[in-house]
């Protein structure tokens, strides 16, 4: 175990792999202390992380904004919880890949992503950086900064570059997608505030029945 640790923890991917766990704990020292000072917004605060993590950005940033927080709350906790996302899976991709780290839940995901490679293998290749970039920014499935991440490592680009890459389009895309979504929800808030909270449970269902019908079309398959 101690030697396994050793492992983990050396090198950049070591290296990526403690910063998630330091913006880990500071994301959780922070909410934990909101919630003495002001526990309404400490339980929206974990609501938007919770809703990042299961169903995705645009559910959680319609919350946040139906929920009437703040630009800097709503985008800054969507940032913060992917840019923990990447930089916790894409080092266990690489520990799975080097056979250091075996975690079974996550196994089906890194075999899809490395299908997903072989697929556009020569997409990727060509168009490198700017093509890396593209494809965390746009939003569709098996897109975003975890793919892209992963695919960043199995094309040979070096791991800070794919950080810095991975950094940058998810602030941007979030951003923009913030600025967005706020719009359409202040419009709807003028009408009735019954509109926003059907059409924000609209999305997340059928976000959760997309995704388990993925799983279970992969099933049969």
């Amino acid at each position: 175990m101690r030697k396994i640790n050793n492992i983990i923890f050396k090198g950049k991917e070591g290296n990526i792999f403690i910063f998630s766990l330091f913006l880990t704990t500071m994301l959780i020292i922070s909410i934990l202390i909101t919630y003495f000072y002001d526990t309404k917004l400490a339980n929206k605060i974990t609501s938007l992380v919770v809703s990042n993590l299961f169903v995705g950005r645009v559910p959680s940033l319609s919350l946040g904004y139906a929920s009437q927080l703040p630009h800097i709350t709503v985008i800054g906790v969507n940032i913060i919880t992917e840019i923990i996302l990447v930089t916790s899976l894409y080092p266990l991709f690489i520990f799975s890949l080097k056979g250091i780290l075996k975690i079974k839940p996550l196994e089906e995901f890194f075999f899809q992503v490395q299908e997903k490679k072989k697929r556009h293998q020569d997409k990727f290749e060509k168009y490198g950086k700017i093509g890396l970039f593209v494809f965390v920014f746009i939003p569709f499935w098996m897109t975003g900064p975890i793919v892209g991440a992963i695919i960043g490592y199995l094309i040979g680009l070096k791991h800070y570059t794919i950080m810095a890459i991975v950094f940058i389009s998810t602030i941007i895309a979030i951003t923009l997608w913030g600025f967005f979504l706020n719009e359409i929800i202040e419009f709807l808030l003028a009408f009735d505030t019954r509109y926003v909270w059907i059409i924000l449970l609209l999305i997340v269902v059928t976000t959760l029945i997309l995704k388990i019908k993925n799983k279970l079309y992969k099933r049969e398959k």
